[in-house]
């Protein structure tokens, strides 16, 4: 993840000493906990392929133990997430353990199952929230598979806001709502949101090749979005695709934007991040299907450290695209995505788009 805003404009933001630190510490300084996979929305491009159906879920107490255990290994942020994390009545609990802990706790949802009642119950102990918008109402609510969904989400932002709570969206870039993105700019504008995070789409769940955006518009979309982090007082990050940074260093020509680049290290799934299932599987990040633990244990993945965590710290040797000269700010991008799409774990990730930056910005 980067902060467009932050390359443009020099502003530090929230996250900044994770993002930038530099560091290469011995576990992950972020932690995804998908505390269930039950949802009440259907979205085309989910991960976990939630929706639909009914799934138990781990105990409480067996989150209780994977929170000591984060705060033992040093991470700084954890991220509640699923499905949908609100459908989990003793959300709550969770997030207060976390936050005792003093580890910094952010809520990913859909924003339709915020309540006064669960907000009075967790804002005490979340430090953002971020509500997923996707385009306008036909847009939204056709990507998240329920009508009345948009307005759901939005009702939800009101009620996290008047908590006091640090709110902003989540947009996955998908070919059905990425010419939407003046839309969403238009929502923030007029409902007071002042930040966002565009996601690339990753092949995981019901999300595949198919629902992702040609490189040539990738750069389109991300060109405008470069420009309201130039022209806006929004705060703009991106995820899951490290090009975006070279994108704007191409743009800016700065080397200070180059020094951030640099320090930020590119993808970091296995290292600086890693992702807990709601089954209690461990995985490099939310969208690799390549287990490394298990929740009883979180440290074991990277004290052995499993194969695939080695490999991942010295992913220079491996990567079949390493000889690139951006690769020091890039790290490889998703392996999830040459996973799925080529069958090859090491192969280039089919949504770097370098080759259209360079055809314009040489």
């Amino acid at each position: 993840m980067i902060s467009v805003s932050r390359l443009v404009r020099g502003k530090s933001e929230s996250g900044d000493h994770v993002r930038y630190s530099g560091r290469k510490d011995r576990y992950p300084a972020v932690l995804v906990f998908n505390v269930t996979r039950n949802c009440n929305l259907r979205c085309v491009h989910c991960y976990s392929n939630s929706g639909g159906a009914t799934y138990p879920d781990l105990p409480l107490e067996v989150w209780f133990k994977a929170v000591k255990q984060a705060a033992e290994m040093g991470v700084k942020h954890i991220l509640l997430s699923g499905g949908e994390p609100l459908m989990r009545r003793d959300l709550h609990l969770i997030a207060k353990e976390a936050h005792d802990y003093g580890i910094r706790v952010e809520l990913s949802t859909n924003g339709t199952m915020i309540t006064e009642e669960r907000m009075r119950e967790l804002k005490d102990y979340v430090d953002y929230v971020g509500v997923s918008l996707d385009g306008p109402k036909e847009i939204h609510d056709k990507v998240r598979g329920v009508e009345g969904a948009f307005e759901r989400a939005l009702k939800g932002i009101e009620i996290t806001k008047k908590f006091g709570l640090k709110t902003g969206l989540r947009m996955t870039l998908t070919r059905i709502n990425y010419d939407h993105v003046d839309d969403v700019f238009r929502v923030m504008e007029e409902r007071g949101i002042d930040r966002i995070c565009f996601y690339h789409l990753a092949y995981a769940g019901r999300a595949d090749v198919n629902l992702d955006i040609p490189n040539e518009e990738r750069l389109k979309v991300m060109e405008k979005i470069v420009e309201y982090a130039k022209n806006t007082d929004f705060e703009i990050l991106t995820a899951d695709n490290p090009v975006d940074g070279i994108l704007v260093y191409k743009i800016t020509k700065s080397p200070e934007v180059y020094e951030l680049l640099k320090r930020n290290g590119g993808n970091k799934s296995g290292e600086r991040i890693a992702d807990v299932s709601p089954e209690g599987v461990i995985y490099p990040d939310q969208f690799t299907p390549i287990p490394i633990g298990t929740i009883d244990d979180l440290k074991r993945p990277w004290d052995e450290p499993h194969p695939l965590v080695a490999k991942l710290r010295e992913r220079k040797k491996y990567v079949k695209c390493s000889s690139c000269p951006f690769f020091e700010v890039c790290n490889g991008g998703l392996r999830a995505r040459a996973y799925v799409a080529k069958g090859d774990f090491w192969e280039k990730d089919p949504s770097c788009y370098l080759e259209e930056i360079l055809k314009k910005y040489a």
